[in-house]
């Protein structure tokens, strides 16, 4: 195959997972507020009209009409109505390292209606805006939420190209430090997958939070309490749960076997990896496989598209189940 595709040119692999969810579009009277929280997912606030006070961390600022703000995931933070206010809200996660290092690394969260950026920016919210009006949350078909989601294409697009790459000094904050190494791990994960998928033969498993570290001149020890301080979990647990995500897209993959998976996410032994899997979610990977398959595709075509399923019994019902069974 290799030889086949010698001359060949080719895109890149798109692998990505986004979110987008809790929209809404509201008028407050002045005192309203929101209390000291934070997502797990990035959240963004443009105010429409009046003013709504911000704090972020050390940090607090007012956003007026026309401002949009954006909040990194796993950072508290609290909003208040100081007039009357009109604002529209939505979060999104994007499971894309490059995007998520640059627009976390950012240090700035208040973008003002008279920058380039921001004109930009509101323009395409003032396009999610419009939908509200025409119906409610229920009637929505998939062609209103492709509609949806091509905006905010274009936003997380519009993002990237606008905000500057972040610059590596050596002057580094802890909340930076915190930041660099959720990027790097969610980075590394992400790069482990994409090898999966084109050649599991060349997976790496390599120690994320020692080799992050190392980059950063700092110990295990210190940049994990760190990490833990601003995200309120320890990276090792940060890990845990990325490594639960991909799992479960794998599972659903049929060219995949359970000794792949678990090769993958860095587990030797298959059966470490099946005990930590039922850890997660109370299921075996088998049992997972099959109760996930048979609610969203069809169990005999999932089968029948593992690589080593012998097209010969495509029609033999008994070697069918029997394979189900050992997969």
């Amino acid at each position: 195959m290799t030889l086949l595709l010698k001359h060949a040119k080719k895109l890149p692999i798109i692998n990505w997972n986004y979110t987008f969810f809790g929209a809404h579009l509201q008028t407050v009277d002045k005192g309203w507020d929101y209390p000291n929280e934070r997502h797990a997912a990035f959240e963004m606030i443009y105010v429409l009209d009046g003013t709504e006070r911000i704090e972020y961390e050390s940090y607090s600022d007012s956003i007026k009409h026309g401002d949009f703000a954006i909040i990194s995931p796993g950072i508290y933070h609290h909003v208040e109505a100081t007039t009357k206010l009109t604002y529209f809200c939505f979060h999104f996660d994007l499971d894309e390292p490059t995007f998520e290092e640059r627009l976390i690394s950012n240090s700035k969260i208040i973008y003002h209606h008279d920058e380039k950026l921001t004109k930009i920016i509101t323009a395409k919210m003032d396009k999610m805006i419009n939908s509200i009006y025409q119906k409610e949350e229920s009637e929505y078909q998939f062609d209103d939420k492709m509609e949806i989601q091509l905006i905010l294409a274009d936003i997380i697009l519009e993002l990237y190209r606008g905000i500057t790459p972040p610059s590596h000094s050596e002057s580094v904050s802890t909340m930076q430090i915190a930041k660099i190494m959720r990027v790097h791990i969610k980075k590394t994960l992400q790069h482990q997958l994409n090898q999966a998928i084109e050649d599991p033969s060349k997976i790496e498993n390599i120690d994320i939070i020692s080799n992050i570290c190392r980059q950063l001149n700092f110990s295990v020890g210190y940049a994990s309490r760190i990490f833990k301080s601003y995200y309120g979990s320890s990276p090792k647990s940060y890990i845990s749960d990325i490594k639960q995500e991909i799992a479960q897209q794998l599972l659903l993959k049929p060219q995949f076997n359970i000794n792949q998976i678990s090769l993958t996410l860095g587990y030797k032994n298959p059966g470490n990896f099946s005990r930590q899997f039922k850890i997660w979610t109370g299921l075996s990977p088998k049992q997972f496989r099959m109760q996930k398959v048979s609610h969203f595709v069809d169990q005999k075509l999932f089968s029948e598209n593992f690589n080593s399923f012998p097209k010969e019994k495509i029609n033999d019902e008994k070697f069918k189940q029997d394979f189900w069974n050992r997969i």
